[in-house]
């Protein structure tokens, strides 16, 4: 059974429900922590999005990337150790309110988001990498690039009229705008 997804008009309140978790995110995670960063469509005034809340966290290098599990599994968030095969210098976490502290070691377990919506994604990474500096790259010109981002909101509205196998999918079906982007923002340099 195919997922749908839903993009919603920006909402103001993105910004606060970001600074609330950064807060509690920065208590838990001092000791390895150099950066956190809003970052996705919730972060880009104007731009609609799916309401989760994307957040970058920047840690002091790569070799702390393992340190980072326990706290955020401590803090409610389901950990996906499944996506380090296609990512592996990335963590990825999300917050699922109806479904706490569980570890996806394969992609067949993770639960439908329509069943199990998600509040917040978490992308830990070493500060400073290829990963943190595209990441932030791409919101920047989408705050300061109106026509990128209008762009980018329709063809984020047309792709949620479809149904999806998974999250993922939809995910994967924006690569090609986002490659585009890149290569505008290499152009301008």
């Amino acid at each position: 059974m195919g997922s749908k997804i839903k993009i919603v008009p920006y909402d103001p309140g993105w910004a606060e429900a970001f600074e609330r978790e950064y807060r509690q995110l920065e208590a838990r995670l001092a000791p390895v922590l150099v950066s956190v960063e809003h970052i996705g469509s919730t972060a880009v005034e104007g731009l609609g999005s799916k309401p989760i809340i994307d957040i970058l966290i920047g840690i002091d290098g790569q070799e702390a990337l393992n340190s980072v599990a326990a706290p955020l599994l401590d803090m409610g968030y389901c950990y996906y150790p499944c996506y380090e095969v296609k990512i592996p210098e990335r963590r990825f976490f999300a917050r699922l309110p109806a479904l706490q502290r569980q570890v996806f070691e394969d992609v067949g377990q993770i639960p439908a988001h329509d069943a199990f919506p998600h509040t917040h994604h978490l992308h830990v990474v070493a500060y400073g990498s290829p990963f943190w500096k595209r990441h932030l790259a791409f919101r920047d010109y989408l705050r300061t690039h109106s026509m990128a981002r209008d762009a980018y909101h329709r063809m984020k509205v047309k792709l949620a009229n479809g149904t999806w196998e998974s999250s993922d999918d939809y995910a994967e079906a924006k690569t090609g705008f986002i490659r585009s982007i890149e290569r505008l923002m290499e152009l301008g340099r």
